[in-house]
């Protein structure tokens, strides 16, 4: 395994898929659902976007309806298959997307204080 410093996206969710198995299937209907809610209003995306010079509304609803996509394809095994997870949703310009999913999950969503703390340290 590379040093911390030295780990892309794609090591970084595996590592965290690695140490909270339990925390997976949450995140992932989490990510499913906001995906789903980008997707279906993309006209109050494009109204709402913040100007940014690295990415633009339209890839953000494409990453969304990928993302989507892949978690309907490959259902429980993302949960049970780190190497899954991580390839499928944070290998690319994909990870913008899921990065920002497991940034909301964490403010938002889980209550597990060890996962937060590893999701800091980690990413």
């Amino acid at each position: 395994m590379p040093a911390l410093n030295q780990m892309y996206n794609v090591h970084k969710a595996k590592l965290i898929c690695e140490l909270f198995p339990e925390e997976m299937p949450s995140f992932l209907d989490f990510t499913k659902a906001l995906s789903d809610r980008i997707t279906a209003a993309p006209d109050d995306l494009r109204k709402d976007w913040k100007e940014n010079p690295i990415i633009g509304p339209d890839h953000w609803l494409r990453y969304a309806a990928e993302t989507s996509s892949i978690i309907s394809e490959y259902g429980k095994k993302l949960a049970k298959s780190p190497k899954a997870f991580s390839d499928q949703l944070f290998d690319g310009m994909i990870a913008l997307y899921t990065c920002h999913c497991l940034d909301q999950y964490v403010q938002h969503e889980t209550t597990n204080e060890k996962f937060k703390f590893a999701h800091q340290l980690i990413f």
